[in-house]
């Protein structure tokens, strides 16, 4: 088969490998569908030679083979499945810390989703293996696990209706959060530096969205908080050493809240004396929990959230390097990679 293998920094290769062989618990998946996501171009560009770099894991597809003792699942069946699956049983599952588990970021998918075909560990079709809809498109049903990652960060900072949050970066990360508070009640304030992504913004119906370039972002966070300052402040992307500036955007008492990596950049310096007298919370997020695969799940089947504007994109896989391009040049929100189709 088909698949993307990783080589080095910054060199990944479109080669045949062996398809998996399916073992007792396990299925084998024909991928129809998996996004790019920001950590797969974080492995791309990393030194990272001499381990096994799984890339992709957001997809979807088929259930090609059954291995003996599955249960609930058939051949042909449309399913999704996330990548990584927690014990359940150590010290970080029982702190309600799944992500943190080791077992957790030790299982993936073989090889990974860039591929044409994928095993599926028993592990996975027990825990996180979810069958879609014959109404929902693999595309839509692929961004379950992004979603669900969302979903967790929202959670953690436990904003209820009526709250602010100003989202900075509008990314595909950035919009997936905004459609997500929004639809619990919560008034978003949406900056980016790129006028492109603040009108996808404003076409997902996030109306307060601005480049800063306007001077408006003190004035109306001021407006829609009486003047308190935001309830949270949720990071998805720009530099860690801005992040510190924005703590007076912040209400006392309130969330700094960051959902990105800062990987290569210089270490942001924090006044830990301003965090202290005005009690605001430093929070993050990584993964989801399999409560949060579940409710993605749910809401991507019921179509709760629109998700046309993030499923626009869909690349062959044979194209990746231009679709890496398209990514790094922030001229699309999200690649969609298809594995079976074969660019013309």
């Amino acid at each position: 088969m088909k698949a993307l293998r990783y080589e080095g920094p910054n060199k990944v290769t479109f080669s045949e490998v062996p398809v998996p062989v399916v073992s007792d618990g396990e299925v084998l998946i024909a991928v129809e569908v998996c996004g790019l996501c920001g950590s797969d171009i974080l492995k791309i560009d990393s030194d990272l030679r001499g381990r096994d770099v799984p890339l992709g894991h957001e997809l979807a597809g088929r259930i090609e083979l059954v291995g003996p003792g599955v249960k609930g699942f058939k051949r042909g069946d449309r399913v999704v499945v996330a990548h990584h699956v927690p014990c359940g049983e150590c010290h970080y599952c029982r702190k309600a810390s799944p992500s943190m588990c080791r077992e957790f970021k030790q299982t993936n998918l073989d090889p990974g989703g860039f591929a044409e075909y994928v095993r599926v560990s028993s592990r996975h079709v027990e825990n996180v293996m979810f069958k879609i809809p014959a109404k929902v498109p693999f595309t839509h049903a692929a961004l379950t696990e992004p979603m669900a990652c969302c979903l967790r960060n929202i959670r953690r900072i436990g904003v209820s209706e009526g709250d602010t949050v100003v989202v900075v970066g509008l990314g595909f990360i950035g919009l997936m959060s905004a459609l997500l508070l929004r639809a619990r009640g919560v008034a978003v304030i949406g900056l980016d530096l790129d006028p492109a992504r603040v009108r996808a913004a404003n076409k997902l119906g996030i109306d307060q969205a601005y480049t800063g370039r306007e001077n408006r972002t003190d004035a109306v966070i001021s407006q829609l908080t009486q003047g308190r300052g935001a309830d949270v402040l949720l990071v998805t992307a720009g530099p860690a050493s801005l992040v510190p500036q924005r703590l007076p955007w912040v209400r006392d008492g309130g969330i700094v809240n960051l959902f990105a990596g800062f990987a290569k950049q210089p270490p942001a310096h924090v006044d830990l004396d301003q965090l202290y007298h005005r009690e605001i919370t430093l929070l993050t997020s990584y993964s989801p929990a399999l409560e949060d695969l579940k409710e993605s799940h749910r809401i991507i089947c019921a179509d709760e959230i629109d998700l046309s504007q993030f499923v626009k994109s869909q690349i062959a896989l044979d194209r990746f390097d231009e679709a890496l391009r398209q990514v790094r040049g922030r001229e699309i929100l999200k690649a969609m990679m298809l594995p079976r189709k074969k660019s013309s």
